[in-house]
Order: structure tokens, then sequence, then C-alpha cells
């Protein structure tokens, strides 16, 4: 169920982000808007992919890719969004991403050692769901705080 709740999210965030690219004309954006909200589209189309069919385990099972190695991937191309977009971050209600970060963050450690074995508990799917679940919901409040926030200022 908490998997269904996280895919539902993304959707509504892609949709957000979509509908405020058409609502204020691609063209009519400043770079640095149409940018920041292209990159997003795709960084959130990327977490529904990792998220939803996490490709890290087929990695580790199939090519013996260690999951170290795959996360280390993953941070660095939203570490890359992140650098890329900061100012347009931090201009906005950036406590919401940093919230999301974090807490991926947290259910990436949460994966990393229960995968390792270093820490074992029958719950640590349902706390890596929950942690996901409210990452996502604190991606698509800024996005919709983003969104509401450009359409006052370019219409």
């Amino acid at each position: 169920m908490l998997g269904y709740i996280k895919i539902i999210f993304l959707v509504i965030t892609c949709l957000i982000i979509l509908l405020t690219i058409i609502k204020l004309k691609w063209k009519n954006l400043p770079k640095d808007v149409s940018g920041f909200l292209l990159s997003s589209l795709f960084l959130t189309l990327f977490l529904a992919i990792i998220i939803e069919i996490k490709p890290h385990h087929f990695f580790r099972v199939t090519f013996s890719i260690s999951n170290l190695i795959t996360y280390l991937f993953y941070f660095v191309l939203v570490g890359f969004y992140f650098i890329k977009n900061v100012k347009t971050i931090f201009r906005n209600k950036f406590p919401l991403i940093i919230s999301t970060f974090t807490l991926f963050g947290l259910a990436n450690t949460l994966d990393l050692l229960s995968d390792g074995k270093l820490i074992t508990f029958m719950s640590s799917e349902i706390a890596e769901d929950i942690l996901h679940n409210l990452g996502i919901v604190f991606w698509m409040l800024f996005f919709a705080d983003y969104s509401k926030r450009i359409r006052i200022k370019y219409l």
C-alpha cells in the first residue's frame, strides 16, 4: 500500500511541474526557471524509477555491483541537480528540499545497513517506505509552493 502512495505522489508532482510549464507557456519563462522545472521533472521521474523499480537490487543480484556503488551514482546525480539549481532552491522554501534529501538519505542508509545485514529488524522495508513517502510529500509540497510563486510572478 505504501508503494502505491509513493507513485501517486510522484505522479502528482510531475503533473504539478508539467502544468506549471504549460500554464506559463514554456517560451516565456526565463532560462533559469525553465531549466529548473525541466531538470526537476526529469529528477522526479528518475526518483520514481529508483523508488519503485529499485534498480540497485537488480544490479547487486545480476552484476554483483554493490548497493553502495549504485547509491553513490544516485547521490552524484542528485548532487549535480542540487548544485546546478542551488540559487533557485535557496530563493524558495528550501527546508522542504533539504528535508526531502535528508529523508531519502535516511531511507537509503537504512536500506544499505539492512542489505549488508549490519542491522536487522522486521519492519525495515516499512520504515524505508515511510521515509520515502515523507520525502516525496516534502518534494511535492516544494513544487506546489514553487509553482504558485512563479505563476504569480510570471502571469
